[in-house]
């Protein structure tokens, strides 16, 4: 399969699925210390990582079913840049917490893929 032969319907919604996934790992264990364990909630500021998660994963999905968006922004440029926002909040936590568990890693593969198709349909839109 050649990447090139996707369709920016289908990027747009891979990269709002890679959001939601990452919403998802927000569940799951993060660090984790002998017996105690602690989700990506267990954390201050992790429903700032969500509200980016959801406007970002969401302007995408409307903007690939259609929906016309009162942005005065490139739809591409927003979810690009909130897509960002995800990936320096994961590698932030990586570089803060010991012991890390399988949480936070799906976390950082599920926002790294939401940031690629994101950028991707932006360096597209820019020609």
């Amino acid at each position: 399969m050649d990447l090139r032969e996707i369709t920016r319907e289908q990027k747009m919604f891979g990269a709002a699925i890679a959001a939601l996934l990452f919403i998802l790992t927000l569940l799951l264990k993060w660090v984790s210390v002998g017996p105690v364990s602690a989700s990506g909630t267990d954390f201050g500021a992790w429903w700032i990582a969500l509200l980016i998660a959801l406007v970002g994963g969401g302007i995408l999905a409307a903007d690939a079913l259609g929906i016309e968006i009162p942005l005065r922004l490139p739809v591409t440029s927003l979810a690009t840049y909130l897509m960002s926002l995800l990936v320096f909040y994961v590698i932030i936590f990586i570089f803060a917490a010991d012991s890390l568990s399988y949480g936070v890693w799906l976390a950082l593969i599920f926002s790294v893929i939401a940031l690629g198709l994101s950028y991707s349909l932006y360096r597209d839109d820019a020609r």
